[in-house]
Formats: structure tokens, sequence, C-alpha cells
């Protein structure tokens, strides 16, 4: 940046409206800016760095704290810079907040601060408007045309008055912000940018297996692993003993079942047993009744047999036909009867061995409704499994979302900074191309003022032999004139020495010569000369001597004007060197080969703006998103954390589940299918005893009706002999005593049927209930009735302790089953955590290397900084050992800084006196001058060779050379004065005298008391 005009209105001690044309001082010229104290030299400086940044150099006092006291209060106060960048050139204008009067009434208005910005065209006008008000874009805009923030531009470009040491005494941090701006490192950065995001998110995500393996251990209620491996080990053991005791207490307790049931059934042939004695208690109090119809079917006999023989003795045929036909049918029935009750047995057999399975049926009843319920809770976590992993992914997916998208901003910025590197490596190739252009364009202007010299020089050739030539006439005509005019002067004293001898006496002084004596008085001639004449002969010299002056001047002039052609040609000549021997043809050419580069510039130019204004935009959505991102990554965390729980809670349930258990439909069908078997089997079971009682009874009747109807076969076989033989002898032994007791006790068919029939319905019942009593008293003659309460309450506490001791094993055994699947989960987790361990092994050794987290703690961009910067010092060391003597040289710090701050930058100071390094804070005051001005000479002397995309084309220094001897003065002007023939603008504010006497070009400030005014003093036209 080359300052070219710097306009300041009513700006600190300018009153009025001061304008610094620094381009009357030259091409890189070094000068003075000199005056008294506190007639406004350094706020020269401040303009400049006011107008560019919006704050003075010393940061001290605010662009509204600048204005001028004495300036009259209708003047606004402003700065206006116009300056050149790279071959182009810019105007600056920026006008702090201030009062200023209200265009009507009275008081005042505040009139806000405003900055505009344009770029010039080549014909010094303003072109382009960068921008058009906000003080906030112009700062930007030129922070980004020049490279430098203010703080950077005061430590490079202006060593204000009291901190030349701020760029010596920076620390690392510092300096390499200043020296990253400088050099365009900042792709070391993104480097290191990127091994750090990269080893942060292997990092991120062995931090995620950890919180993964700790939720493993979580989900199992566990400390650690150890903590795994111990329980394990208890548990194993512990597990098969349960399995043990399980099993003996499912044999007690089927064993207690089976004694509980044996019990129920022998119950129940008691209860059938009293059942059929209190019976058969019943049917006997019948027997009174039986008697009397015994008795009265007798005399009905006895009256019966005193019929007539064929009669009785059809009638005793008959009895024994239907006794025989009763004696078929109830042995028929008996037949049946026992094949009924062997059908029935084999029923009740059937029945007892399915009812042994009931207990079985019932515990897997049990079971299954256990797993029906542990199967809901299943559903239950699964749900809130499902609810919360969709939470975590959706969280994940929208951060992985986010994640990508910053990614995908990095990547756009990545190809952006590519884009501008590329372009800024075109830009710095073109960045000489207006300079050439201008340097070209000068040429040819050269060239063609050198062509119109040389044509300009054969008129001067032509013009001077003509004036050579009239100069010699003039100068015979001058001397023609002279020798008449001494003639005429001669002859007109003759002819007055005549006159005057005329009037000598003898004796009488000589009126010109004062003698007595008059020996050869003049004699008067025949020419005599008037004063007419002579002044005439005069007039005729004058005229020739005016006309030969004037020939001479003529001649002169050309001869100044050949010379000058000369001059001009010979300079002309040494700056155009080869061009001006070559056709003016190729120097037009190149010309314009130029102008297309500059055209290209132009264009690059607007790429780049164009791509750091997309920049700017993807950091600030960066920004932005990294903000979002801090804030999702919690709550995807946390979402993580829960799925994980409850995933864990969920594997821990469904590996305590059967495979077959994990339908909930399927397993309430099997239930209701249990629960329909264990019916239809209890109810066969109680249908096959109850059968089986029925049919025992059944046929201890049919055993007993048969008994009968033998019985009555041989009664009737009895009957029908004695029938036979009464109706033989019934007559003579017939009770009757007359014949109406014979007729009182006949009967008639109906009523003796009815009698009859009572009596074999009693005998028949009556054989029944014996014979079914008698089997009983048989089955039950050494057996006594069971205490089922007791045997009930036993098998209830078998069942309970059989509960108990399957619990116990079913969680010891689901314990143990949870872990070892936690062992297994664990065994993948380590094995992925230590191929991550082993990436970031790599990746996070790159990042702590290159972003300085190792060894001496220096970065990857510090390095490559540290670098440049020894480059730098060996430039500032080879002034600073002219400046110091030979003393002293910087160097740069090797070791490391204490604690966790970041080194590679620092500076010492290497004193040859005592051979030994030192910080250079320990420099005195003009050595810390000498040290600062190296460093800045050094500096701007790297930079200009690396051409990083800034220019340091100029330096201000403001005081610090009081500080120095006469000796270091010296070196120092000479060392400026070195760089300032390099094509540098080097100016100095110092009230050193020397300096005055050995700078005369120079800015002079006056002060007084209507204000601060500054004239240009030895400027070079």
């Amino acid at each position: 940046m080359t300052p070219l005009t710097l306009t300041m209105q009513a700006f600190g001690p300018f009153a009025g409206s001061e304008t610094i044309d620094f381009t009357a001082l030259g091409r890189s010229p070094l000068f003075l800016i000199n005056g008294p104290t506190g007639a406004g030299k350094s706020s020269i400086l401040d303009a400049i760095c006011f107008a560019l940044y919006g704050q003075t150099t010393g940061d001290e006092r605010t662009g509204s704290q600048m204005r001028c006291d004495q300036a009259d209060a209708a003047l606004l106060t402003d700065v206006t810079l116009d300056f050149r960048l790279r071959g182009v050139d810019y105007r600056v204008r920026r006008v702090p907040q201030q009062e200023r009067p209200k265009a009507r009434g009275e008081g005042t208005t505040t009139h806000n601060a405003e900055a505009q910005l344009w770029r010039m065209t080549a014909l010094g006008e303003t072109g382009e408007c960068l921008v058009a008000k906000s003080v906030i874009d112009a700062t930007a805009e030129l922070q980004r045309l020049i490279g430098l923030n203010a703080d950077q531009f005061r430590q490079v470009m202006v060593l204000p008055q009291g901190q030349f040491r701020e760029l010596l005494m920076a620390d690392s941090k510092d300096r390499e912000k200043i020296f990253s701006q400088l050099f365009q490192t900042q792709i070391f950065q993104r480097i290191e940018e990127q091994l750090r995001t990269q080893a942060n998110q292997i990092e991120r995500a062995v931090k995620d297996h950890r919180q993964h393996i700790s939720g493993i251990l979580a989900g199992g209620e566990l400390e650690s692993e150890s903590a795994l491996a111990q329980e394990l080990e208890a548990l194993t053991p512990q597990v098969e003993q349960a399995r043990q005791g399980f099993e003996t207490a499912q044999r007690a307790r089927r064993g207690a079942e089976k004694q509980r049931d044996e019990a129920l059934a022998l119950q129940r042939q008691f209860e059938a047993r009293d059942t059929l004695a209190a019976d058969k208690a019943r049917h006997v109090e019948q027997h009174a009744h039986i008697e009397n119809t015994k008795a009265r079917l007798a005399q009905s006999d006895h009256a019966q047999a005193l019929a007539p023989q064929s009669t009785a003795l059809a009638q005793a045929r008959q009895a024994l036909t239907t006794a025989q036909a009763d004696h078929q049918q109830a042995q028929a029935a008996l037949t049946s009867q026992r094949a009924s009750a062997e059908q029935a047995q084999h029923t009740w057999e059937a029945a007892r061995e399915r009812q042994a399975e009931v207990p079985a049926l019932r515990e897997r009843h049990r079971q299954l409704s256990e797993f029906i319920q542990q199967g809901q809770q299943l559903s239950e976590l699964q749900a809130r499994f499902q609810t919360a992993h969709s939470a975590w992914q959706q969280a994940d997916s929208a951060l992985k979302r986010d994640e990508e998208q910053l990614e995908h901003i990095r990547q756009q910025g990545e190809a952006i900074g590519v884009t501008l590197e590329r372009l800024q490596t075109e830009f710095q190739q073109l960045a000489s191309a207006p300079a050439e252009l201008s340097r070209h364009e000068s040429l040819l202007t050269q060239r063609q003022e050198l062509d119109n010299l040389s044509q300009h020089r054969r008129e001067l050739d032509s013009q001077q032999q003509q004036a050579t030539q009239a100069l010699s006439r003039r100068q015979e005509e001058a001397d023609q004139a002279q020798r008449h005019a001494t003639e005429q002067e001669m002859h007109w004293h003759q002819s007055q020495a005549a006159l005057l001898a005329l009037t000598l006496e003898q004796d009488a002084p000589c009126p010109v010569c004062g003698s007595l004596e008059h020996p050869t008085p003049a004699a008067s001639s025949t020419d005599v000369v008037t004063q007419a004449q002579v002044e005439k002969a005069r007039s005729a010299l004058e005229k020739a001597r005016q006309a030969r002056q004037a020939a001479e001047r003529q001649h002169q002039t050309l001869a100044q004007q050949i010379e000058y052609n000369a001059q001009q040609v010979q300079r002309l000549g040494q700056q155009l060197a080869e061009w001006a021997t070559q056709p003016l043809s190729e120097l037009q050419n190149a010309c314009e080969d130029l102008r297309r580069q500059v055209q290209r510039r132009q264009s690059v130019e607007r790429e780049i703006s164009q791509q750091t204004t997309a920049r700017d935009g993807l950091r600030r959505e960066w920004a932005t998103l990294d903000k979002q991102l801090k804030a999702q990554r919690p709550t995807v965390e946390k979402a993580k954390e829960d799925a994980l729980r409850l995933e864990s809670q969920r594997d821990q349930l469904s590996q305590a589940l059967p495979d077959d258990a994990r339908d909930s439909e399927a397993m309430r069908h099997t239930l209701a299918e249990l629960e329909r078997q264990i019916a239809q089997i209890e109810k066969a079971w109680e249908s096959a005893q109850q059968g089986l009682s029925t049919s025992q009874t059944q046929r201890a009747r049919a055993e007993e009706q048969l008994r009968g109807a033998s019985e009555r076969v041989e009664r009737s076989e009895q009957a029908l002999e004695q029938a036979q033989t009464a109706w033989q002898t019934a007559l003579q032994q017939s009770p009757f005593d007359d014949e109406a007791a014979f007729q009182a006790a006949q009967l008639d068919d109906a009523q003796r049927q009815d009698l009859t029939q009572q009596l074999e319905v009693y005998q028949r019942r009556l054989a029944e209930l014996e014979g079914a009593l008698q089997n009983y008293q048989t089955q039950l003659a050494e057996k006594t009735p069971p205490d089922i309460a007791a045997l009930n309450t036993q098998a209830e506490d078998a069942q309970a302790a059989e509960n108990a001791q399957l619990e116990t094993w079913r969680g010891l055994d689901g314990r143990l089953k949870t872990l070892h699947a936690i062992r297994q989960k664990l065994a993948t987790a380590h094995a992925a955590q230590a191929e991550l361990e082993a990436q970031y092994q790599l990746w996070g050794t790159l990042s702590e290397v290159a972003n300085g987290r190792t060894g001496h703690r220096i970065s990857l961009q510090r390095f490559v900084l540290g670098v440049l910067l020894d480059d730098v010092l060996i430039q500032a060391s080879e002034r600073l050992v002219r400046m110091s003597r030979g003393r002293y040289q910087l160097v740069r710090r090797e070791d490391p800084s204490k604690g966790n701050k970041a080194s590679g930058l620092e500076l010492d100071v290497a004193d040859t006196y005592t051979g030994k390094n030192r910080p250079v804070a320990t420099l005195s005051g003009g050595e810390s001058f000498m040290a600062a001005l190296a460093l800045a000479l050094g500096l701007s002397d790297v930079v200009q060779a690396y051409a990083g995309g800034i220019t340091l084309d100029t330096l201000f220094i403001d005081e610090g050379f009081g500080s120095l001897d006469q000796d270091a003065l010296d070196q120092a002007i000479a060392m400026l004065s070195e760089l300032q023939m390099g094509g540098r603008m080097i100016g100095i504010i110092s009230h050193v005298s020397e300096l005055k006497e050995q700078m005369p070009v120079r800015l002079e400030v006056r002060t007084s008391r209507q204000g601060s005014t500054v004239e240009v003093k030895g400027a070079l036209l």
C-alpha cells in the first residue's frame, strides 16, 4: 500500500483542509516529517490509519476525538486518502461521528460516522464504488484488500510513537496471526484443522464405544468387567445347585400330588360305602310292610291254590317261565354291566394316567402365564426401545445430516479455498501486470518521447546551424558598428582636442592633463564629427549589439535545448535500456499483451471477490451450523444412552424368554389350549370316576338281580311242584274255614301283580344294596379314611417349595445368560474399540504433531512460519549488526515456552559481547528501536521476496531516532536509503536535527493559533 494523496479536514490540529501530495516527493521517497512538538506530525499517520481502519495509530483516541477545536463549526471533519495497491488506485473517505450545527434553528445534531471506498480509473477519477456508506463494510473490504487488520498494519507498516516495540515484543500467538496474513499460510492451518477434526471424530467414536461399553455394563448393573468375571465365576455353581434343588422339589411335589390323588379316590370309595349303607338302612325300614305283603300274598296263594287245578298249575308254570325269563334278562344285563364295568375301568385307568399329566400341564400353564407377562413387559420395553431408538436415530440422523452439511460446507470452503489459492496465485502472477503495464506504457510514452526528441534534435540542429550563421553575421555587423562608433568617437574627441588646443595658454594648466606646457597641441581636421553623428554611431552599435545578443541568446537557447535534448535522450535511453533500440511496434505489442493481462487480472480480482464473498457466507453458515451441532450432540448422546439402556434391558428380558415363548399370540393360543386340555382331562377324570362307580354299582345290582332271578326260578320250580302237590292236597289242607275266607283271600291279577312287584322290587333293591355294600366292604376291609386336609397342605407346600426353587433357578439362570451375553457384547465392543484406538493412534498422533501438542508445542503452521521467520531474521540481523556495530543479532528461541503457552516464534537477541542469547525485552530503548526497525525492514524484504499477496511497499516510523548515537543513526539512515532505492516509500517523524540535514525531502508541519498547516519541502519535480 502506497499513499498517493492525503486530505485532512478539521482533523487533529489541522483546522482547515490540508492536502499532502505524496507523489510530489518523488518515486519511492525517503522523507522526513518535521515540525515542533504538538504541531501534528503524528496526526498525519493517524489520518492514514484512520482512513484505512477507522482507528488512530496508537488506538488511544477515537475518530470523534480527533476533531480540531479551532475548526469552523460548519466544517465537517473527514479524511480522504488516495492510495495505490498492487498497481490499482483506490480512494477512501471516512467521516467520524461528530456534532454539527443544525441546518435550521439553533443547537447541534449528530452526524453519524460514514465511509466510502472507490476504485479509481486510469485518469485518476472515481470509478466503481465498492462501499457506499457503511463503516463496517469499508473496514472489512480494506482489510481484505490490504491483507492486514489495524493492529497488524500498525506493527508491520507503521511504527507508532512509543509502540515501535510491539512487533518485536509480540508473543508467538500474535506474531503467528501477523505472519500468517503476510505469507498466506492458512493452508497449513486448514491442514491442522482437518487433522484435528479427523482425530476428534475418531476420539468421539472411541468415547462413544466407551460409553457403549459402560452402557452394556450399566444395563447389566455391573460396575466393571472384573465384576462381571467375578459374578460369572460365582454364579455358575449356584445355577447348577439351584437346578438340582428345583428337580428335587419337583419330584417331591409330584409324590405329594400322587398321594393326595390316591387319598381322594379312597375318600370317594368311603363316601360311596357310607352312602350305600344309608340307602340299605332306609330300604330295610320297609321290612314290616313287605312282610305284610308277603302274608297277604300267601293268603292269596292259599286261596289261589284252591282254584281249579289247571289254573293253579298254569299259574305256576307261568311264574316259572317268567322267572326264567327274568333270569335270562338278569344274566344278559349282568354280562352287559360287566362289559360296561370293564370299559369304565379302562376309561378310569386312562383318565387316571391323563390326570397324572395335569400337574405338568398346570406347571406349563403357570410358566406360559409368566412368559406372557414377561412378553408383555418385553413388548413394552420393545416399544419404549423403538421410541427411544427412533428418537436417537432421528437426532443422530439430524446430527449426521448437519455434520454432513458441515462437512459439505467445509468441502465447499476448501474448494473455494483451492479456487482462491489458484486465483490468488494467478492474481499474484498478474500482480505486477498493472505496474508492468504502467511501466511499459511509461516506456512507450518515453520511447515516443525519445522519437520526438530525436526528431526535435534534428530540427534543433538545423536551427542551430542557421543560428550560428546568423550569429556570425550579427557578430560581424556588431564588430563593424563597434569600429564605426569608435572611429566616430575618436574623430569627435580629436575635434574636441583641436577646439581645446585653441584655448590653451602658455604656462596655463591643460584642462585635460593639467600640464603647464603644451608642446604639440592638436590640430583641427577637415572631417569634423558632430555629437549627433557620435550618438548615431553609438545607437547603431547598440542595435548591432542587441542583434548580436539576440542571436547569441538564440544560439545559446538552441544549444541548451540541444544539450537538454541530449540529456533527455540519454536519460530516456538509460530508462528504456534495450527498448531504446527495439522497434516501437514491439513495445506497443508488449503493452497490448500487458493490457490483456490487466484485463485478466481485473477479471480474476472480481472472481476473487465473488469467491471471498461466497467463502465468508460459508464461514458464517459454518459457524451457525457448528454452534447448532454443539447444542445437538448432548441431546444425541442422551437419546443414545436411553436407547442403549432400554436395549440392554430388552435383551436381558428377551434372553430370559425361551425362543418358543416370544410369540405372545401363539402363547395365548397355547395357554387356551392348555386350559382346554386341563379342563377336558379333569372332566374326563371326574366322568371316568363317576362312570366307574356307576358301572360298579350297576354291575352289583345286575349280579343281585341275577341271584334274585335264580332264586325266583328255583322258587318258581318249587312253587310249581308245590302247586302240583298242593293241587292234589289243597283242598284237604286248605286253611280256610269257609268259602268266605277263601274268597276274601283271593286277589285279582292286578292286585297280586302289584303286591308281587313291590315285593320283587324290594328284594331286588335289597340284594343290589347288599351286593354293592359287600363289594365296598371287601375293598375297604383293611383301609382307613385318609386325612385329605393334611395331604392337600403337603401338596401345596411341595408346590410352593417347587415354585420357590424354580424361581431361584430361573433368576440365577437368567442372570447367567445375561452375563454371558454381556461378555459377548463386550468382546465385540472391545474389538471395535481396539480398531478405533489404532486409527486414533495414527490420526491423533498426526493431529497432535500438526497442532503443536507434543515436543516443543510448535504447530505445522507455526513451524512453516518459523522457517519464514528465520529468513526474516537473517535479513533483519544483517541490518541490526550494522547498526549495533557488530554486537547484536536477532535469533529465534529454540526452547519451548513454559506451561501450555504456544511457542516457536519467540525472539531472542544474540549478544556477541557475552556470547549468550537473551530476551529482546532486555534491550535498552535505543537498542530496541534498532531491533524493531531491523525486524520491520527484514520483514518487508522477505514478504516482497515471497510475494505472498501482501506488498509492504510503505513504512512510517514515528520517533525513536533520538535514542540512537551518531554512528547508529548514520547506519539507520543508510539502510533506509538502501530500502528506499529498492522501491519503497519511507517516512520518518523525528526531531533529530541531523536527520533534517541529511534528508532534504520533507513535510514541514507548522503550527499557529488558527491551526496547523503542512508544506512539502525539497520536492522532486
